[in-house]
């Protein structure tokens, strides 16, 4: 991928799913930084220690799945509705809009990337107009409340034979790395 930049053939490398752990090896041996990283993110799983680290190395921050991927036909039977919450539908109720657009409205002003999925021309431009949602302090605040590093896509598929999902997501090495801002 280097050489493809170097040679003009594309402007930029971005990754997907690489932890804090995962950009500290990369960083030590690419010649070219990754210019985004891409990663699950939404109230249930907000990823702010990672955000700050891929801030404080210029990393674009891009969040997909911002609604939990309620459509997943992968998803666990008991898996979290995020739809449902009661803390998000009273946020989109005082605000007239869907709770969609306070899932994807949420990431935009975390200085966030948000990539939503829809093949819904309606929700598309529903989620078009999240960028016109504002959020007071108070609705942030209880939407960072809802925090549980909720994973829809937990990467078991990814893992090697007797690694545990806490190894593969680096959780430990994260928990103890402090980001220089």
């Amino acid at each position: 991928m280097q050489e493809l930049v170097e040679k003009g053939l594309v402007r930029a490398i971005g990754v997907s799913n690489f932890t804090i752990t995962k950009t500290e090896h990369l960083l030590k041996t690419a010649k070219i930084p990754p210019a985004v990283n891409q990663v699950e993110c939404h109230p249930y799983l907000q990823q702010q220690k990672l955000k700050e680290y891929c801030d404080s190395k210029g990393i674009i921050f891009e969040a997909y799945s911002p609604l939990m991927n309620p459509g997943s036909q992968y998803k666990e039977s008991d898996a979290p509705n995020l739809l449902a919450n009661p803390v998000v539908k009273e946020i989109a109720a005082k605000h007239s809009v869907t709770v969609g657009q306070v899932c994807i409205a949420f990431p935009i002003l975390r200085d966030m990337v948000v990539i939503p999925k829809s093949t819904n021309p309606v929700r598309i431009v529903e989620n078009l107009r999240s960028t016109e949602l504002t959020l007071d302090a108070e609705d942030m605040r209880r939407l960072k409340e809802l925090d549980r590093n909720y994973r829809t896509i937990p990467g078991d598929y990814f893992m090697k034979t007797g690694q545990s999902l806490d190894d593969f997501w680096d959780v430990h090495e994260d928990k103890n790395f402090v980001v220089n801002v």
